[in-house]
């Protein structure tokens, strides 16, 4: 039962770290970020995500899932914490801004 605790904080630990190191200049905007894991999706990675959502919900900070593999967000930042979250647990990423919806 420790060892499972432990690991929690440990999540917690890098989603906000991640969030912690990103060194780019806030944008807001539209961006989506896609990723692909090969095989299954680490539920690590989902509770990563569930944490940078409670770490910026008075930020005005939108974190929708869209799909399966994708994400949308309006910060860059957050952006580019999702795509280090999931590089994390191996996957590969890719982060657009979108510019115009049509």
């Amino acid at each position: 039962m420790r060892r499972e605790k432990k690991s929690r904080r440990g999540r917690k630990k890098v989603a906000i770290k991640i969030l912690k190191e990103i060194n780019e200049k806030d944008e807001k905007g539209d961006y989506i970020v896609v990723y692909d894991f090969g095989k299954r999706i680490p539920t690590e990675f989902y509770k990563g995500i569930e944490y940078l959502k409670e770490e910026t919900k008075d930020d005005g900070i939108i974190i929708n899932r869209w799909q399966k593999s994708v994400y949308y967000t309006n910060s860059k930042q957050i952006a580019l914490a999702i795509k280090s979250l999931a590089e994390h647990y191996h996957a590969k990423v890719l982060v657009l801004r979108i510019s115009e919806v049509l």
